[in-house]
């Protein structure tokens, strides 16, 4: 038993003067209220009560002891009360990252809509496709773009990113278009780093419901969606890229869809963080706003722009 137990225990029986109504208002047995005191008493190697047949006293040692236990079930109380009170409070920081392709412009609107409705409560943004973003202990709250998760974190799921394979139409005129995802063997293709990389390779036809995995000739990997980008428009190789990041440079005719007809696992959206106990009201606040706005469709997921442009400059070179 712990010791902040006893001294509750030990209190309970020296203001009843008595282990019966002790153990009745404790709604604990009376051999284990008993049981309590005398392991309390040798580890302090004192004689905190007097029994006899008729009732319980306090020794003087006894009497000093029961003091200075109130004492610390009296700061115990009020450091519960204290931390009850914050947690349930919608005020403080969060510290809360993000991919940076996902796009600071993207994302501030929707922070600013939380902030408005909770004025006491500061965000503190971080932009980065780090994976370890959670592992300094520094971050409240993580929007993770991925395939899996690390086991240690708790996810909630709010969307998914449809993915394709593209190529440019360079790439493709000098090694041809692969029909089927086994030609891809032939091919260079640029590919995810992280963990799952290797599942968004994965492809289903959604008529003959095949399934296939081919063997890669990884000519680039990387663990950032726009250095992907960026070496599938330079003509480095296939790459599988979000649709809604490469649809754009499909218009512009500097990409071309490869293997439109099969499907790639489209990797999920996450809202992830540490701990599901003691989480403060204002994290569990936030992710409940952001949740909303992904459930009503209005939200972009990732952007292309200046990130993409200096890593294609950087491969150049």
């Amino acid at each position: 038993m712990d010791r902040l137990k006893a001294l509750e225990i030990f209190a309970a029986v020296a203001e009843r003067n008595s282990f019966t109504r002790a153990a009745a208002s404790l709604d604990l047995s009376t051999p284990v209220v008993t049981r309590a005191v005398q392991e309390l008493e040798q580890s302090l190697g004192l004689r905190l009560l007097q029994r006899s047949t008729r009732r319980v006293s306090l020794t003087r040692e006894g009497e000093a002891a029961l003091a200075r236990a109130r004492g610390v079930i009296g700061a115990y109380a009020a450091l519960m009360h204290s931390s009850r009170q914050h947690g349930a409070e919608m005020a403080g920081d969060i510290r809360f990252s993000a991919p940076a392709s996902f796009g600071a412009a993207r994302l501030a609107p929707l922070l600013a809509g939380f902030m408005a409705q909770h004025p006491r409560v500061r965000i503190d943004l971080v932009m980065g496709d780090c994976a370890d973003a959670m592992e300094d202990g520094g971050v409240d709250l993580a929007l993770r773009i991925a395939q899996v998760l690390p086991d240690d974190l708790v996810a909630r799921r709010i969307g998914e990113v449809p993915m394709g394979v593209y190529a440019a139409p360079g790439y493709l005129r000098t090694r041809g278009l692969p029909r089927h995802p086994d030609e891809l063997a032939g091919h260079d293709c640029v590919v995810h780093s992280g963990p799952g990389g290797g599942r968004a390779w994965q492809f289903s036809h959604p008529v003959t419901q095949e399934r296939t995995q081919p063997v890669l000739r990884q000519a680039l990997r990387a663990n950032h969606v726009e250095a992907l980008m960026a070496a599938a428009l330079l003509g480095q190789g296939l790459a599988v890229l979000p649709r809604v990041l490469a649809d754009p440079a499909v218009a512009r005719g500097e990409l071309q869809p490869v293997l439109a007809a099969w499907n790639c696992p489209a990797p999920g959206i996450f809202l992830a963080y540490r701990e599901r106990q003691h989480q403060p009201l204002r994290v569990r606040k936030l992710i409940d706003h952001l949740a909303e706005a992904f459930d009503s469709g209005d939200v972009p997921l990732l952007q292309a722009g200046a990130a993409v442009q200096r890593t294609q400059a950087a491969l150049l070179h």
